[in-house]
């Protein structure tokens, strides 16, 4: 067996929070000509997670199931106890550029720049019977609690970023049922986690995804919107480095495949004028799935990994997420602005984070030359 199993929580923390709905939020399309320029800024973090049976557990007992893969036994009666605080912090600024080629097609790009940190706080409590241990395994358990200890990954760099289009099969800006599909392909520009460093983590998954996207949404009244969006990606197989099974010290390049993931996002959306600007509060559910990956196994006798890729267990994940959010329109009183601001709160989660995320977006319409008069963003 590889050394991947035990990074993939870190990993599923990093996909917990990412802001897949930035390229839009429901089946509308831009008028032709039409520029939005949305920046993204949003805080999440954890200190607790859900383990593979959906029960809440502190997010360092990740850290100490690490030690145990590795032998080292969190605790033993009368000899010690090693306690492992950890949180989570991400801080993501995202820059997306939407253009309205014509009336049936929009096209984007997006581009997030992520700085994410793991603070890890290990300490051994010894008990009364400590002295009589061996020296050398009294040695090897302090030197695992100051490793542990020490592993505070952070990494601040360019994430994955995405290219995508948008078309609207059904209906236009005034029609009561509304359905858009999209496809974008992410681009491997994020930084990969060097497996030899402890202290480093990915902004990136190192491969390339094709995704697909649909949105439907339906305006009950004037004031009252339904938008139901859905979003498929499947990561193509790619390579990385991965710690050798047996040397710790060296890295080897491993193939591997992420599962498909599937996330669903209903939001139901009020909106109330309110003379020169316009109050747009909703709510979002958003249920996140992500199936087993696969990766090479590790051939002894080449000292290397190779062969097929096998599905790795333990490497799913699910989550369902609140997120209210309240947003403030400017366009009625000329200024071509929405803001929003949003808090999202993990309802449900397996194997994955319990975390907080509070989001703040700005949407920028311009005008270009191609923009028909009389309609607006």
């Amino acid at each position: 067996m590889t050394r991947l199993k035990p990074i993939v929580p870190w990993l599923a923390l990093f996909m917990l929070v990412w802001p897949w709905d930035l390229l839009a939020i429901d089946a509308r399309l831009l008028p032709e000509g039409v520029t939005r320029i949305r920046l993204y800024q949003s805080w999440s973090w954890a200190e607790d997670a859900y383990d593979a049976s959906g029960h809440r557990q502190p997010l360092g007992q990740m850290g100490l199931d690490k030690l145990a893969a590795k032998g080292v036994a969190p605790a033993a009666p009368n000899l010690y106890a090693i306690q492992n605080d950890a949180r989570y912090t991400l801080q993501r600024t995202d820059l997306t550029v939407d253009y309205g080629w014509n009336t049936h097609l929009d096209l984007g790009i997006w581009i997030p720049i992520l700085d994410a940190n793991l603070t890890q706080s290990a300490v051994l409590n010894r008990a009364a019977g400590w002295d009589g241990l061996p020296t050398a395994q009294k040695s090897a358990l302090t030197v695992a609690v100051s490793q542990l200890d020490n592993t505070d990954a952070n990494h601040h760099a360019l994430g994955d970023i995405l290219l995508g289009i948008k078309g609207q099969l059904v209906g236009d800006q005034k029609s009561p049922h509304r359905f858009s599909l999209g496809g974008g392909v992410r681009l491997p520009t994020g930084h990969v986690a060097n497996p030899l460093d402890p202290r480093d983590t990915s902004t990136g998954d190192g491969q390339w995804d094709l995704t697909l996207w649909s949105w439907y949404d339906h305006p009950v009244n004037d004031n009252f919107f339904i938008n139901l969006h859905t979003r498929h990606e499947y990561g193509l197989p790619g390579s990385r480095s991965a710690l050798l099974p047996t040397d710790a010290t060296r890295s080897g390049r491993m193939e591997f495949q992420p599962g498909l993931h599937h996330d669903v996002q209903l939001e139901p959306q009020w909106r109330y004028p309110l003379g020169h600007v316009e109050l747009m509060p909703s709510v979002f559910l958003i249920y996140s799935r992500e199936e087993k990956g696969k990766q090479q196994g590790f051939d002894r006798n080449q000292a290397a990994f190779a062969g097929g890729l096998y599905t790795v267990e333990g490497t799913d994940w699910q989550r369902l997420l609140l997120k209210p959010t309240l947003g403030l329109g400017l366009i009625p009183m000329g200024v071509p602005v929405n803001l929003y601001l949003a808090l999202g709160t993990t309802l449900w989660g397996r194997n994955t984070p319990e975390a907080s995320v509070v989001e703040l977006r700005m949407d920028f319409f311009f005008q270009g030359p191609g923009h028909r008069k009389g309609t607006n963003p």
